[in-house]
């Protein structure tokens, strides 16, 4: 065994320098590459697949991101109700921000057909009950300890 694993060695020693070379003659790279290429285009159709999305699902990422770009528009709105206590530079952010998130919205609602968009329903007296108790969390509460100056451990 061990004669055959010199004579494997031996070989790609000596034997692979030589394919390379004659690999690397131009007329000789010019016929492999004739045979080579609609091998390659054929072994690349079968290993690449398309992946375009269907169009319901363009449909559900559209209405994905109209209803985060909702959820965003109303907290910028309700953030604009109370921003007297904010600086101006914020109060100048917030307001850019939600003239741009109107503008998103609106293309965004044109993107999704007005059929399907879901209308939520208004909640009957089954479904929201007056009273409702919020068991507190059971969760435990995380305590930060920091210890010497400016929170460094000593």
């Amino acid at each position: 065994m061990d004669h055959a694993l010199d004579a494997i060695c031996f070989a790609v020693v000596m034997v692979v320098p030589v394919l390379v070379w004659i690999v690397s003659r131009p007329w000789v790279w010019k016929h492999l590459a004739a045979i080579l290429r609609p091998l390659g285009v054929r072994v690349w159709r079968q290993v690449v697949v398309d992946d375009s999305p269907d169009p319901a699902t363009l449909l559900r990422w559209a209405q994905q991101r109209l209803a985060r770009l909702r959820a965003d528009l109303e907290r910028v709105r309700r953030l604009l109700l109370d921003d007297e206590w904010m600086s101006g530079t914020r109060q100048v952010g917030n307001r850019l921000a939600y003239e741009r998130l109107v503008v998103d919205v609106r293309e965004a609602e044109r993107q999704v057909p007005a059929a399907a968009l879901e209308v939520p329903a208004a909640p009957s007296p089954v479904s929201a009950p007056r009273f409702t108790f919020a068991a507190p969390s059971t969760q435990p509460a995380v305590e930060m300890i920091e210890f010497g100056p400016s929170g460094r451990w000593l």
